[in-house]
């Protein structure tokens, strides 16, 4: 294996792992604000949700987190994930037009396995995509504020496109949930590889410790 190649696997490998990172503080985010800390019918303002009385569920606590705080912690891990998804197709961007190549050409055997990578890969693309363009409607364009849910009942509520900020914040969270399953389902379809990096890795990172002339137990039958 060239250096180069070697040097792309462990970039590769340690990327991977901050994308894992960073889906699992979104999604247990997630789940804080739409479950443990679901959105009340009260003030929605940081400032109410300080003050005793007001902001109906928005003042409750999770792991001494106010609902307010984990929505921020929520929307900075998905500015993270964002920009190590972008990264990530950057530097598979090759892989992506050489299979798009191989593919339309059907030159691979077994054709099937790629396809479902390549599919899962641009399914995933496509949801962030979108899962980014609803979170910037609900966190910028939308922003939470006081007095929403009543104009919401009545459907004079804040739109973007058409949808009231209700309509996009239940689609950011099942688009989230999408995610996380063909997440799912890629991790299963590369799993020799994660397996097969991460041996490698630790293979590697033990060598270095090794004093000259010791026997290296991993090489013998």
């Amino acid at each position: 294996m060239s250096i180069k190649k070697g040097l792309d696997n462990y970039i590769n490998y340690f990327l991977d792992i901050l994308l894992l990172l960073s889906i699992v503080l979104t999604i247990f985010s997630s789940y804080i604000i739409w479950f443990v800390l679901p959105r009340g019918t009260g003030l929605h303002g940081w400032q109410h949700c300080q003050l005793e009385g007001y902001g109906g569920g928005n003042i409750g606590i999770a792991f001494g987190l106010p609902r307010y705080t984990w929505v921020d912690i929520h929307n900075w891990a998905a500015v993270a994930l964002l920009l190590i998804v972008i990264l990530h197709v950057i530097l598979h961007l090759k892989w992506f037009i050489q299979t798009t190549k191989k593919i339309v050409k059907g030159f691979v055997k077994p054709l099937w396995q790629l396809i479902e990578q390549y599919i899962v890969s641009i399914a995933l693309l496509i949801l962030c995509i979108f899962q980014g363009i609803s979170g910037a409607v609900i966190w910028l364009i939308l922003p939470r504020g006081e007095l929403d849910y009543p104009a919401m009942i009545i459907g004079h509520g804040r739109t973007f496109w058409g949808l009231q900020r209700n309509i996009w914040v239940d689609l950011h969270a099942w688009i989230a949930v999408i995610i996380v399953s063909v997440t799912i389902i890629h991790l299963i379809i590369n799993w020799g590889w994660v397996v097969a990096t991460s041996k490698k890795i630790c293979h590697g990172i033990q060598r270095p410790f090794r004093k000259k002339g010791d026997i290296d137990v991993t090489n013998q039958s």
